[in-house]
């Protein structure tokens, strides 16, 4: 939710106006179970710029600044007294830089209007008017880290957690099976942690996106994974507390999440506008309250058991198509080849991390640590004339007939290889270029020769003739400019048209619902392909038209 009045999301203002008005508010967003305890919300979780620096400001002695001033003038008005305290704290790396010869900064500095807007939203900020409970900052502080980890793509939806795929009420069952069993008993939690290779991943193999339903990914989260979790609710291990009321206060934590993450997306979210309207998060809480029940699975022991067989392994498929389907929507548009290969190799790294989560989960069949490599056909692929485009084929081998030497110049002409070509005539003279002696790549009888040499070394089918001699003949009469720009365009089709079938190859498989561990592999594969071609090729600098079919002139 955006507050038009301030541009910024209500929830982050809501984080500084608690606490503004509550220094003690400070303490909800301390993760004292860390050995080094630390805040769990951090600077970089706001989006809106000044109030990150607002945030900073109090936890580097802003808030002392504040209780020190008002004990100093006890009859001032105390939203008064916060604002200013607050303002010059957050002036001062300002003065540091601007003192160092900043000249931006000392611009910044001198820019009262900015400061004075600024001053007057604290002001309001810091009034007991301010609509929002000092007791909910962990709960605006979490919708704050979170809509930063998750942005959605709906207007000011704070976050999704998870994908649609197939779903059914057993499939909700068990994960809330799951569930229940930590709510039962918080330590339970341990079978689902290991060590990540990665620094910035989270120390546990189950997430929320891999949950079905949206509600059990948001639950999931708010239990577990997410900042601020409930298993780590002082309440969730107080030995006074009976477990019915650790479970409670879990349940009520997670409900309470829920709520307020509604609250904060429901002017951007028709669904989550009818939740609230139909106290959804109340009916959520009975069913968590049914599932922590011990009876409510077979064995709770046994949770991290059921989340592989039923939340991690099926949710892989749908993760992998998922991945596919970003593929076709980045790779194959006008975006840079650099940023194909950027993006496919994003995807590799997504696909390993699963992989690892995958490995840690305990599985109960084995063999799956080395698979036997999976070795899918891939599926046919109609010629798309976005891709192909065989007249600019045949200008870029009579240009490097004319001139074999352009094939080792800087260029993209240097780039060139047997897969930027699709008609086998034309990969075979193009092997035959870079095989023969530049002096004999003229004579028209050597050429055709060495390509059909190569063709039968290979195995390939007979080559057309007709097309060779073509190709010799136009490369004796017609001029055609340098290679470089049309081999650019070349380049950039098979980038795409090697992006594309890895996309189609990878979701044929995860529809055939084969082995995770399989699936990841072979996906792993094509995507490795993929990236191979768009990095290869990223350096080149040659424009890239917008529809490589259109511009191609017939060289006959």
């Amino acid at each position: 939710m955006i507050n038009t009045k301030f541009g910024a999301p209500q929830h982050e203002l809501n984080v500084l106006s608690s606490l503004l008005r509550d220094r003690a508010a400070v303490n909800q967003l301390v993760d004292w179970n860390r050995a080094d305890p630390q805040y769990w919300l951090q600077v970089d979780h706001f989006k809106t710029p000044w109030l990150g620096d607002a945030y900073y400001a109090l936890l580097s002695g802003g808030l002392t600044d504040i209780e020190q001033r008002l004990r100093a003038y006890p009859n001032a008005d105390p939203a008064q007294v916060s604002a200013d305290a607050l303002l010059a704290r957050m002036q001062w790396p300002y003065r540091q830089r601007a003192a160092a010869g900043d000249l931006s900064a000392q611009s910044a500095l001198n820019d009262s209007a900015y400061w004075s807007n600024i001053h007057s939203t604290l002001r309001e900020m810091a009034q007991p008017t301010w609509p929002t409970s000092t007791e909910h900052i962990r709960h605006d502080a979490y919708v704050t880290a979170r809509a930063a980890r998750h942005p959605s793509t709906s207007t000011e939806v704070p976050f999704e957690l998870a994908r649609g795929r197939g779903y059914d009420n057993d499939a909700r069952t068990k994960e809330l099976a799951v569930i229940g069993a930590i709510l039962n008993d918080p330590t339970r939690a341990q079978q689902f942690r290991y060590n990540p290779s990665s620094p910035d991943a989270s120390p546990y193999w189950l997430q929320p996106q891999d949950f079905g339903d949206p509600a059990t990914a948001e639950i999931w989260d708010a239990l577990v994974t997410g900042p601020d979790p409930a298993i780590a609710l002082p309440a969730a291990t107080d030995p006074n507390l009976t477990p019915q009321q650790r479970t409670a206060a879990m349940i009520n934590h997670i409900s309470t999440r829920l709520f307020y993450s509604d609250y904060h997306r429901s002017t951007g979210d028709e669904g989550a506008k009818a939740r609230l309207d139909n106290n959804a998060h109340q009916a959520i809480a009975k069913y968590l309250a049914q599932a922590s029940l011990p009876d409510y699975s077979p064995n709770p022991d046994n949770a991290a058991l059921y989340a592989v067989e039923f939340i991690l392994e099926p949710s892989i498929p749908a993760t992998v198509e998922e991945l596919a389907g970003r593929v076709r929507d980045h790779g194959l548009s006008d975006a840079s080849l650099y940023q194909v290969g950027l993006e496919l190799s994003t995807h590799e790294h997504a696909l390993d991390q699963l992989q690892e989560r995958l490995d840690q989960a305990p599985r109960t069949l084995a063999g799956y640590a080395t698979p036997e490599p999976t070795t899918a056909p891939a599926p046919e692929q109609s010629e798309d004339p976005s891709y192909i485009s065989r007249p600019t084929e045949r200008r870029v081998l009579i240009s490097l007939l004319q001139d074999p030497s352009q094939l080792h110049r800087d260029g993209p002409s240097r780039s060139l290889a047997e897969q930027d070509f699709t008609q086998p005539e034309h990969v075979y003279v193009f092997k035959a270029i870079q095989s023969l002696q530049p002096h004999t790549v003229k004579d028209s009888w050597v050429l055709a020769s060495q390509a059909n040499k190569l063709a039968r070394y290979d195995g390939a089918p007979p080559l057309d003739h007709q097309e060779l001699n073509n190709i010799a003949h136009a490369a004796e009469t017609l001029q055609v400019p340098p290679a470089d720009r049309s081999a650019g365009h070349l380049v950039a089709m098979t980038v795409r048209r090697t992006a594309r079938d890895a996309e189609t190859t990878v979701q044929a498989a995860a529809r055939r619902t084969t082995d995770p561990r399989q699936l990841i592999d072979y996906s792993r594969q094509q995507f490795h392909q993929a990236t191979r071609e768009a990095l290869r090729y990223h350096q080149q600098s040659v424009p890239e038209p917008t529809r490589y079919a259109s511009q191609q002139a017939n060289v006959s």
